[in-house]
């Protein structure tokens, strides 16, 4: 309660939301690219995959692994990058300064590559997270569909898995 009395007194109700349209596009941008990935992964694995006799999970869990690769490298990396510079900024006094200018901050004093410091452990916490994700969901997903033919098409029961497999992510 203290800190959110802290927040209203300082900067109204405002302060609230303050950086939520940069999160808001920083997680538009990770789900385009984790989404894309997946999909291409797994429409480019399936046939080898059938030939070698492997099934639909072995696709799911390389596809998922591909996607947080992806999405790691594209979007993920620079973002935590950025974030932990304009935290650091503002707990030093710092001026508050917007995405654009940050990344022309570090970009100018370290160059391009200083966005990328940290992949290693950016890219294992990703590559785990979404081969999880995305095996357990179609995993579920397939379970259901076996019950409840047609259910897994509901919009609540497509949530639901959702839900439960970023449970097991975590």
């Amino acid at each position: 309660m203290t800190i959110i009395r802290s927040i209203y007194t300082t900067t109204g109700i405002s302060g609230f939301y303050t950086g939520c349209s940069t999160l808001a596009s920083s997680n538009a941008l990770k789900s385009s690219v984790r989404f894309l990935s997946f999909g291409a992964a797994q429409n480019y694995l399936r046939k080898p995959f059938e030939k070698a006799g492997l099934g639909n999970a072995a696709v799911n869990v390389i596809a998922g692994l591909s996607a947080g690769v992806a999405e790691s490298i594209a979007v993920v990396t620079p973002g935590e990058c950025l974030k932990t510079r304009m935290i650091q900024d503002a707990a030093k006094g710092g001026k508050r300064v917007g995405m654009f200018t940050a990344i022309q901050d570090v970009v100018q004093s370290e160059g391009v590559f200083a966005l990328w410091k940290g992949l290693g452990p950016v890219l294992c916490k990703q590559g785990t997270n979404s081969a999880v994700r995305f095996a357990c969901f179609a995993s579920l997903k397939e379970q259901v569909a076996k019950r409840w033919p047609g259910k897994e098409k509901m919009v609540v029961v497509t949530l639901g898995i959702g839900g439960i497999s970023g449970i097991a992510t975590v």
